[in-house]
């Protein structure tokens, strides 16, 4: 990870945050966010919307710039190293889902090769997108010594732009599949705390069930107890 470290002038990794997706310095903090992708997917479900996702980057790399001078932190060391790195990470979510809407296998040759042209695609217009804010206000702080200042030696404002998350908090309040990650299961009970049961059930395979005719409802069912059914 060190040997892709973006700002080596000012220190090595030594950790990652729990979920590992986020190397960081001492006292570093993670400032992440992620586009879901089933919003990019026309009515048909036929067609990717990449111009859409053109302007969303640009304005969620905005949108996240902004958030490391709006927030406020716990510790001096936090605040005064991320003000000087300015990372973001700007990320994706719902990706398995977005395969399903555009008839693509999750498993197969054509999702690798989506992805790659996707990740491609928010990597390059999110540097844009660093790069036109870095016009107006000024690159990161810690921008000389950094691979950016030695590799390209124009202007940016964040040390990082992309991340991958799992996202799983944010995913469920957008009700979409989390991360890149595939669909582990259709429907499900979600177990919250104390002792609360959520029924989860995709919001795409019930759209297709019903449009296919072969979705269950509970009146299908002769009786149901304890989570069991028996049919009719």
């Amino acid at each position: 990870m060190n040997e892709a470290n973006p700002t080596p002038n000012v220190g090595q990794f030594e950790a990652t945050n729990p979920c590992g997706e986020q190397p960081l310095l001492p006292y570093e903090s993670c400032n992440l966010g992620s586009i879901n992708l089933t919003k990019f997917v026309d009515e048909k479900w036929s067609e990717f919307d990449w111009e859409s996702l053109s302007r969303v980057i640009k304005i969620a790399v905005h949108f996240l710039d902004n958030v490391i001078d709006a927030n406020k932190y716990p510790l001096k060391q936090t605040s005064a190293i991320t003000h000087a790195n300015r990372k973001i990470g700007l990320g994706v979510m719902g990706f398995a889902e977005a395969l399903i809407m555009l008839g693509i296998r999750y498993d197969s040759q054509q999702a690798v090769d989506f992805a790659e042209k996707l990740m491609q695609f928010l990597n390059s217009k999110a540097h844009e997108a660093s790069e036109e804010i870095a016009r107006n206000r000024g690159s990161f702080p810690n921008f000389k010594g950094s691979i950016w200042a030695r590799g390209r030696g124009h202007k940016i404002r964040n040390a990082t732009t992309t991340t991958i998350a799992p996202t799983g908090s944010i995913s469920i309040i957008a009700g979409c599949s989390s991360g890149i990650e595939p669909l582990f299961a259709v429907a499900f009970v979600r177990d919250v705390m104390e002792g609360m049961n959520l029924l989860e059930v995709n919001s795409i395979f019930e759209k297709i069930a019903r449009e296919r005719g072969f979705l269950l409802t509970r009146s299908d069912f002769k009786d149901c107890r304890n989570g069991f059914c028996t049919g009719n």
